[in-house]
């Protein structure tokens, strides 16, 4: 096999691997898509060029701009497609709202919707926050006090499942799923700090060569809102460290199963009590030999 066929070999076979990662969520993609998930480096020229016989041969199922595995998949996103633009309009409300609260610096949208494929209605709006530095906890307890006495402890709307501090952003699992999850963020508030957490996460380009921001990073501005200002007066590092103590012994008991995730890190904030990213691996991995 010479060279030009053995590199074509392997373009064919990590854009295969690639929609079987999506395959587990039935979510095509766009070629734009595609191109930033690969994990080879290329163009989107050659990408276009390098899927022209996958589809041809009916490896890849091809329509309505999407790629999948799975032509049914890609009519599922086309009939979510309503769906998906009208949680994001809510997203973006409920971002400015939790920016409001004390000691938010900054509000990322995550999850199935962050990549517009949320598939049922009952799906939840996940957020991930980056907080002043050292009240990771403390924003934290104002988001879920909040969403206890007045949302009833509903998700569907507000899920916080991870938060960072501001001076802190590099991220502690580096793999394949951390990498998708963190190029998949979309800004609701303040993207120039999103640009400065993916800048602090160089990594990501090991596992996601052609992902780029196309913001500008800056950090995260150094100021106070009037209600932290009172409760720096009042003790806040006391209730800092005192939340700190009742979320972790939350999640110890809550996360600790097989497929469960907790950071409870002084700087910053994980729960994913049933995380999908052990069953996603399984099935990217098993499919992909």
């Amino acid at each position: 096999m010479n060279p030009l066929e053995h590199s074509s070999s392997k373009m064919e076979e990590e854009i295969e691997r690639t929609l079987r990662y999506f395959e587990f969520f039935k979510h095509p993609l766009y070629l734009e898509e595609i191109h930033t998930f690969l994990r080879v480096k290329t163009s989107l020229g050659d990408l276009e060029k390098a899927l022209k016989p996958l589809v041809d041969s009916q490896l890849v199922m091809h329509s309505e701009g999407l790629y999948a595995l799975h032509h049914d998949h890609i009519q599922l996103r086309t009939d979510c497609e309503k769906l998906n633009l009208s949680r994001l309009k809510i997203a973006r409300r409920i971002g400015k709202f939790i920016q409001s609260f004390p000691y938010v610096r900054g509000v990322y949208l995550s999850g199935s919707l962050s990549n517009m494929g949320m598939q049922h209605s009952s799906d939840d709006l996940d957020f991930f926050i980056i907080t002043k530095t050292g009240r990771v906890w403390l924003a934290k307890l104002f988001l879920i006090g909040f969403k206890k006495l007045f949302l009833l402890n509903s998700e569907k709307y507000f899920c916080i499942n991870m938060l960072m501090d501001e001076k802190r952003l590099e991220l502690k699992k580096r793999n394949l799923y951390t990498a998708v999850e963190a190029s998949s963020l979309q800004p609701l508030t303040h993207p120039e700090i999103m640009a400065y957490f993916l800048n602090q996460n160089k990594w990501l380009s090991d596992y996601l060569p052609n992902f780029t921001c196309p913001i500008k990073p800056r950090p995260p501005e150094i100021y106070s809102k009037w209600t932290e200002i009172i409760f720096e007066v009042v003790g806040a590092q006391k209730l800092e460290d005192w939340a700190r103590a009742r979320f972790e012994n939350h999640m110890v008991v809550n996360a600790s199963g097989a497929s469960g995730y907790y950071e409870a890190e002084a700087h910053s904030s994980a729960y994913f009590p049933d995380s999908v990213e052990q069953r996603l691996m399984d099935h990217y991995n098993t499919s992909s030999k």
